[in-house]
């Protein structure tokens, strides 16, 4: 085998960049691939007819389909609305809603949930000893409720971003040939708009279809195909079924991440920009502007209650039948130190895993490579695979040999700092594509070699994009329950699992001061990368959340 050559006929790569490329292709390979097939392939034909024959899994893929439409359809709405109302000057508290319509964003994976059990339960603080109702929370309504509040910022993020894009100068425009104001946003900023809605609408169907952490807190008796792989593993230790269930989950997944990617492109949506413009937009019709303010001043109020509710929680004795205050759930934290340590060394290490990882496959696609196409799919097929499929996927892949991961921390570590490779690789692409071509080439004029040209032009230019890829995979790592459910082992229990084993036994109290905890963590993490944002003087491509 011949290396590609440039026009001059030397290497067009260096030797030593080739041998990068040639482990970063088997690291893929063994990581991405591997796991995926050894989860399609496992279970027997038997099996396989048994589970899809069985009337609750057939029951869990309709409920899986009903929620993820109903769910689907709430979110982009609402996502609209405050992406709207973020983006029209004339709109009341706007800048409130953009910041608490993000906060979910923030929120570990089952903390909706479990603050609306909290509040809105038979024993919420609201429903019954507030009002006196006796509600069950509990099923489709409830996971509704949830993945409705906890995706819209998702849709809002998407559909924001295409909406700062739109000059107002064509608002203007069809004010100027007759229109009125909601005829000139029904007939222009609408259907510009649209391709946004629909791509929200595909990204956020993808992750409530694949949603585990909601599911598995307030479901109850709801079955969906994410819980039911893992009561499949957990209950019933039946790897074979689980196996099953998420490959079914997969197809849908996959499906809405190729639509996703094909109506979106590589599009990054930020939230900061400048229109370059002097012209103003047009006025909100009045009515419009007071069904915007009202539906986002109820859903920040939603918001504000799950956050407050959690944070209340662990101050009571005990939630719902002893309400006199106490910190003792908070010192009690201190007694999990353990398992804050295994979360916290396992985020850094899958964080570490996942930005540096995606440096290297974007800076690889720059090169003259051969098969850099299948270089870009690997680096972003984990970002179609749900996170139980993942965490089933490693499971079986290395439990044994001829790569034994299982019972070991780096199981963990490699199956999150894959999963949350193409959030790193795409944003290090976008840092790769704002350096010019003419700074490489003066290095070489300059005799750099392909290692000087590494160490002293991209890590420098690409730093920012390293840490932001960083924090954003750590964050998600600290809270992550779907892929890390499946490979907890004695002695290297993640604090997210203990949270859920005491909501599961309904000590609501603890549960909620180490939710609280993990808020903490996370909320430190932003504001680090927000001082290291400001230190260098710019925002750092990849560290939106």
């Amino acid at each position: 085998m011949s290396f590609p050559v440039t026009r001059r006929g030397r290497p067009a790569v260096d030797p030593a960049v080739m041998l990068l490329y040639l482990a970063t292709l088997c690291a893929l390979a063994i990581f991405v691939i591997y796991p995926t097939v050894k989860v399609l392939i496992t279970p027997g034909f038997d099996h396989v007819v048994e589970v899809l024959t069985n009337s609750r899994t057939l029951q869990a893929a309709r409920n899986s389909l009903v929620i993820t439409l109903l769910s689907t359809t709430t979110a982009t709405v609402l996502g609209l609305v405050f992406a709207f109302a973020a983006t029209r000057r004339d709109i009341p508290f706007r800048n409130v809603f953009r910041t608490v319509g993000m906060l979910p964003l923030f929120a570990p994976p089952f903390m909706v949930a479990f603050a609306y059990v909290l509040v809105f339960g038979r024993q919420g603080l609201i429903t019954y000893h507030l009002f006196g109702l006796h509600v069950n929370i509990f099923g489709w309504h409830g996971l509704w409720l949830a993945q409705t509040i906890g995706m819209f910022p998702l849709s809002t993020a998407i559909i924001r971003g295409v909406l700062e894009g739109i000059h107002p100068g064509l608002e203007q425009a069809a004010l100027t040939l007759g229109a009125s104001e909601t005829a000139a946003l029904r007939t222009v900023l609408v259907p510009l708009a649209w391709h946004g809605i629909v791509g929200a609408m595909l990204v956020v169907a993808m992750t409530v279809l694949a949603d585990f952490g909601n599911a598995v807190v307030i479901a109850g008796n709801y079955p969906v195909l994410a819980t039911e792989a893992w009561i499949k593993m957990d209950g019933l230790g039946d790897l074979q079924g689980a196996a099953v269930i998420v490959s079914i989950l997969m197809i849908p997944a996959v499906g809405l991440f190729l639509a996703s990617r094909a109506l979106l492109g590589n599009r990054v949506f930020t939230t900061v920009t400048g229109r370059g413009s002097d012209v103003d937009q047009i006025s909100t019709p009045i009515l419009i502007k007071w069904i915007v303010v009202a539906v986002c001043s109820l859903t920040c109020a939603l918001v504000i209650i799950l956050y407050a509710g959690i944070i209340l929680a662990g101050l009571f004795n005990q939630w719902g039948s002893d309400w006199s205050l106490t910190l003792r759930h908070w010192f009690g934290v201190l007694s999990y130190l353990d398992e804050f340590r295994i979360t916290l060394i396992v985020s850094v290490l899958a964080g570490l895993v996942t930005a540096i990882t995606g440096q290297i496959i974007a800076f690889l696609h720059t090169r003259s490579l051969w098969f850099r196409g299948a270089l870009d799919f690997l680096a972003v097929l984990p970002g179609a695979l749900p996170g139980v499929f993942v965490g089933v996927g490693f499971l079986v892949a290395f439990n044994g040999p001829p790569i034994e991961l299982a019972g070991t921390i780096w199981i963990m570590v490699i199956a999150l700092g894959f999963w949350h490779l193409p959030q790193a690789y795409q944003a290090t692409k976008g840092a790769l594509g704002q350096i010019h071509r003419s700074i490489e080439d003066s290095a070489r004029d300059l005799g750099a070699t392909e290692l000087r040209l590494i160490t002293d032009v991209y890590i420098p230019l690409l730093s920012r994009s390293l840490v932001g890829s960083f924090v954003q995979s750590f964050i998600r790592s600290v809270s992550n329950v779907s892929v890390v459910v499946f490979m907890i082992a004695p002695g290297q229990v993640l604090i997210s699992a203990e949270v859920l084993r005491m909501i599961g036994s309904s000590n609501w109290s603890a549960g909620a001061a180490l939710t609280t905890a993990l808020l903490a963590i996370t909320f430190v993490c932003v504001g680090l990368v927000e001082a290291i944002t400001r230190w260098f003087g710019a925002p750092a491509r990849g560290s939106q959340l």
